[in-house]
């Protein structure tokens, strides 16, 4: 397998991992939220602390750099496939999602003690936001 860091189109790379932050953010506020943190069990108390612990600089700083390595490190990936293509890329997203990421948040649900619901909230973004990563960055090479 070839990479070609030279194709990678670093505009379709900020708008993946842009999209992704904002996705997130609709997605842990607006439709599941409130829901999460109760299924995480964390009361009024906690979130305040955590929010001190992180402040926003730091907490949407780390997850914006992440979700652009992570656009960064598919689109690699992507050059080195024949078919370049918006299909092609959804379908690698859903790929990497039902290997490594699933599994892994599987492998955690079934060593610790929390709602399957909570798995559930988590990837469901995490597939959404990797098939859209994929058909952006396979879609706009």
């Amino acid at each position: 397998m070839s990479f070609h860091p030279d194709e990678i189109n670093y505009w379709a790379v900020l708008a993946a991992g842009l999209l992704t932050f904002f996705i997130g953010g609709l997605w842990y506020t607006a439709l599941f939220g409130k829901q999460w943190v109760n299924l995480q069990g964390y009361g009024p108390e906690k979130v305040a602390e955590m929010r001190r612990r992180r402040p926003p600089p730091v907490f949407f700083g780390g997850m914006v750099l992440c979700y652009l390595v992570m656009a960064w490190v598919i689109s690699l990936v992507l050059t080195a496939f024949p078919d370049s293509s918006a299909r092609a890329g959804a379908l690698f997203g859903a790929l990497v999602w039902l290997g490594p990421v699933a599994c892994n948040a599987m492998t955690a649900f079934i060593s610790m003690d929390k709602p399957f619901a909570l798995v559930m909230i988590d990837q469901g973004f995490q597939l959404l936001h990797l098939v859209l990563m994929g058909a952006i960055l396979g879609g706009w090479r």
